[in-house]
């Protein structure tokens, strides 16, 4: 049985045996995921530097081009960019299968970069006709991610309960680019009529739930199963749940674009699906197979509660019983920052600590790790400044959540400042652990 590679670069080792360069947890070059992954956090302490910036554009309606720009930088240049770096590693780490082809994910990244670039310019210029041409890149270097990552899943040699969702993310991600592209292209023709803001709102649903959050799934029911010792769930029960959720998620995204009343029904419909997922993640917990809560876990369960609170928002919404345009508006982006700060974000925080300094030791210490002492998975960052950067995160997504609401912008500009430094701690933590790329090994350091 494969044992998880996080286990096995924590213990002390023993015996002659390395870890090859045909092991699959070696997995792509270092710099393939890497790029990806730095790209994603220079863009979320880009967007977040934005936003303190114009504060006061923020808390007014939502369809305007700061807005719009600093949701592109969030949406595409943190959270895309990084789940796609983490998805080259998903397959050699988490299914022991190579990567299709790390020179389509090489080909891949420069047109990804070139193209949110282009488009974060334009929307926060307010310079329309030049979204199509980034609208383009994006869909191109999409294209490549779904051909080298599909083929990847391919590879996989007896069927696994978590590969149904990440084949159902990736084709929530071409249909959102797809769209996102039909939208750029509407800036300069105009087709969509009076349906722009009813779009928008299916366009996004269909990324947050579709494409993101069924992602996290299937990666997390993988995952929880390896940190917990517990037993992989059945797959005919996996399949039931995914179905229930696929209706859900496109039933939500045809009732928002038309406009019609089944959107509650079918919003219920994936609170529905994403409990019983969230039940089936919390199995090891009742079972009392609990993993180690330690700050990485924090984020995940502080990740869960935002979710929760973006839920009941959503519904109100959904409900149609706010009544009030304004204040369905303030309720709609606090809903729509919890959902993509509060729920998306912290996730990908919390497991960025789980992947990353692996993924920096198995190609940095794992080729010596019987030949001389090397440091734990764990101890190549800082749990100290992990921890404040958790005690900042919280009370800024509390705060500037509390301030969309309220249309206070100081109050919007201290929570987003908070937050700010809860990533700046965070990013501080990956430079730290970047820095064991240059670091020299105790032989070399002895001579």
């Amino acid at each position: 049985m494969t044992r998880d590679p996080e286990i096995v670069a924590n213990e002390r080792p023993v015996g002659p045996v390395r870890v090859r360069p045909e092991n699959p947890f070696t997995g792509p070059s270092l710099w393939l995921p890497l790029r990806y992954l730095i790209t994603g956090q220079v863009s979320l302490l880009l967007a977040i530097a934005l936003a303190v910036l114009r504060a006061e554009d923020l808390v007014d309606f939502y369809y305007q081009g700061h807005l719009l720009a600093i949701t592109h930088l969030i949406t595409l240049g943190w959270i895309t960019t990084t789940i796609m770096g983490a998805s080259f590693l998903v397959a050699p780490l988490i299914f022991s299968a190579p990567l299709y082809s790390e020179r389509l994910g090489r080909w891949q990244f420069p047109l990804l970069a070139v193209g949110i670039s282009v488009m974060v310019v334009h929307f926060w210029t307010g310079q329309y006709r030049g979204l199509a041409a980034g609208g383009i890149l994006v869909l191109a270097a999409t294209i490549l991610f779904l051909v080298n990552v599909s083929l990847t899943l391919r590879r996989i040699p007896r069927k696994d309960v978590a590969v149904p969702y990440l084949m159902a993310a990736l084709t929530y991600l071409a249909a959102t680019v797809m769209l996102g592209n039909l939208m750029a292209l509407d800036k300069v023709l105009g087709f969509l009529g009076g349906q722009v803001l009813a779009t928008i709102k299916g366009h996004a649903h269909l990324a947050a739930l579709g494409w993101v959050s069924l992602m996290i799934l299937g990666v997390g029911h993988k995952m929880i199963p390896l940190l917990t010792a517990s037993t992989i769930e059945e797959e005919r029960r996996s399949r039931r749940r995914l179905w229930l959720l696929n209706a859900g998620i496109v039933g939500l995204f045809v009732g928002l674009v038309t406009r019609s009343r089944w959107v509650f029904p079918f919003g219920l419909v994936v609170v529905l699906g994403f409990a019983s997922a969230f039940c089936r993640l919390a199995r090891p917990w009742r079972q009392g197979k609990v993993p180690r809560l330690d700050w990485s876990t924090r984020h995940v369960l502080a990740a869960f509660g935002c979710l929760a609170l973006a839920i009941l928002f959503g519904l109100a919404l959904a409900s149609g019983l706010l009544g009030d345009d304004a204040l369905a508006s303030r309720v709609a982006i606090a809903y729509a920052f919890l959902g993509l700060v509060g729920w998306i974000t912290l996730m990908i925080i919390g497991m960025s600590y789980r992947v990353i300094p692996l993924l920096v030791w198995l190609h940095r210490y794992s080729p010596i790790v019987h030949d001389e002492p090397v440091p734990k998975v764990s101890e190549l960052y800082s749990e100290r400044w992990q921890a404040w950067s958790f005690f900042l995160l919280i009370p800024g997504i509390i705060l500037a959540a509390t301030a969309f609401l309220l249309q206070s912008v100081a109050g919007l500009r201290a929570g987003l400042l908070l937050f700010e430094g809860g990533v700046l701690l965070f990013e501080a933590n990956m430079l730290r652990v970047y820095g064991h790329l240059r670091r020299p090994a105790a032989t070399e350091m002895a001579a």
